[in-house]
């Protein structure tokens, strides 16, 4: 049994050896076809992105460039190490291996067509803030499974590509503008025409919102609340310019017009309520102004 078994080691050692040159073209085979995949792959993404532009797309072909070629050369590897038998069967069975894994990982097929789909359809590019699912976030990467979404408060999340195909998409920057809104409440003694005319001066002043034809700033009458007249400022912004935080922006877009407005007289009071307390029979008329009570006379 002992010396079966050293046969059989000294047999395949010898095998092995024999077959030396056949093995080492097949390794530089295989490193050739990895680096003709790399390199094609590099080529590929860069015209792509000349021509149409868009680096998601560009990626991903990149990937299915590279997939295929690293396929090719595991295939002549197998042949020279003499598994052309197996390489035959991997790729005469790669019909019902398909079929297969697509029932066994049905998730992982839909995702994977799924990502083809994405990246040709393009609904969005890298940079694009979309949102599915209720989540709203920035566009990184798409992968075969998923793509790589950055929510506004930090987080990474890869939601599957189905759910993308599956689900209504919104992308608020596909042409590169998004438009943001405010709200600021007015006394009601004010001029609403000349608060109005005083806002937009002041966003027609501010360099970092767009102001082109069709998406220019403007202002409308919101709501007759309680004790305000509510004004919402609508403005845009150009995503493809714009290198900041969108939140921040706003919130200095808001700024610079309550500054304005305050600068011009305009007041912006809080919420007032009436109370009467009775003492005596008389009443004790109070109003309360941000929770505070003041007594009046």
């Amino acid at each position: 049994m002992k010396e079966r078994i050293v046969d059989a080691f000294n047999n395949f050692w010898i095998a092995i050896v024999d077959r030396v040159p056949e093995i080492t073209i097949g390794v530089v085979l295989l490193f050739v076809f990895i680096a003709l995949g790399v390199l094609l792959r590099r080529f590929a993404q860069r015209r792509l992105l000349v021509r149409i532009g868009d680096k998601l797309t560009a990626n991903f072909i990149g990937r299915v460039i590279f997939l295929i070629f690293l396929i090719i050369g595991i295939v002549i590897f197998l042949n020279q190490l003499g598994l052309s038998k197996a390489a035959g069967g991997l790729l005469a069975g790669a019909g019902v291996s398909a079929l297969i894994i697509g029932f066994a990982f049905k998730d992982i097929g839909e995702n994977f067509l799924s990502g083809f789909f994405l990246a040709f359809s393009r609904p969005f590019r890298i940079g694009d803030i979309i949102l599915v699912n209720d989540i709203t976030g920035s566009v990184k990467a798409l992968s075969f499974r998923n793509t790589h979404v950055r929510t506004f408060d930090g987080r990474d999340v890869f939601i599957p590509n189905s759910i993308l195909i599956k689900q209504p998409l919104t992308n608020f920057t596909r042409d590169g503008l998004m438009r943001h809104d405010f709200i600021v409440g007015l006394d009601y003694g004010d001029d609403i025409a000349e608060a109005t005319r005083v806002t937009l001066d002041e966003l027609s002043a501010m360099q970092n919102i767009t102001h082109a034809e069709g998406v220019e700033p403007f202002v409308i009458i919101n709501d007759f609340s309680t004790s305000t007249i509510n004004l919402k400022i609508h403005f845009w912004i150009n995503t493809y310019d714009f290198l900041g935080s969108t939140t921040v922006l706003k919130s200095t877009v808001m700024q610079q017009v309550l500054n304005r407005l305050s600068k011009e007289g305009f007041t912006m009071p809080a919420d007032i309520i009436e109370l009467k307390i009775y003492q005596e029979g008389q009443p004790i008329p109070v109003s309360i102004r941000d929770n505070r009570p003041i007594k009046t006379d």
